[in-house]
């Protein structure tokens, strides 16, 4: 668990860092994720992931194969109030450092940069979104879910206040 206002603290601090078009407000947005993930910082226990253990078990994923001799279950796992995976995470990441809002924080607004807005190139707050929590956001068909998830992601931005900055 995470305090709302540590929550919020972080995403005050990383939010700008993101490399969002200008109509996206950055703390709001690491606080709308955080909203679908975790309900802003209530349930950042790992969180398995199937999709990911059928890849760290075939082989097929060289990445998460050596995360799953290192970490075991964690390789395919979700963490913290981002529910970012380990696979997303520079290689110095361990499950670990999670507990720490801002790391965790620094590692998913790394992702979204990279991963997200410099490869994909989304304009909406709902195509990051379904990006975040589908992979991409262009797809033929929407995963199921997906747009679920953007809509939970609008109501957030839009509807949930970060708490008070503490002075």
């Amino acid at each position: 668990m995470v305090e709302r206002s540590d929550l919020a603290r972080a995403c005050r601090a990383w939010g700008g860092m993101l490399w969002l078009p200008p109509a996206i407000d950055g703390p709001r947005l690491l606080w709308a994720i955080a909203g679908c993930e975790s309900s802003f910082g209530a349930n950042c226990a790992q969180r398995e992931e199937p999709y990911y253990q059928k890849l760290a078990e075939s082989g097929a994923n060289e990445q998460l194969t050596d995360l799953f001799k290192k970490f075991g279950s964690a390789a395919w796992s979700s963490f913290g109030p981002w529910q970012e995976l380990l696979v997303n995470c520079s290689p110095a990441m361990t499950p670990h450092d999670f507990v720490n809002v801002n790391r965790a924080a620094m590692e998913v607004v790394s992702f979204i940069n990279r991963r997200i807005l410099a490869e994909q190139r989304p304009s909406t707050l709902e195509e990051i979104a379904v990006a975040y929590n589908a992979g991409k956001w262009r797809w033929l068909t929407t995963p199921p879910g997906a747009e679920r998830y953007a809509e939970e992601c609008r109501k957030y931005y839009d509807t949930e206040p970060l708490p008070a900055a503490a002075v």
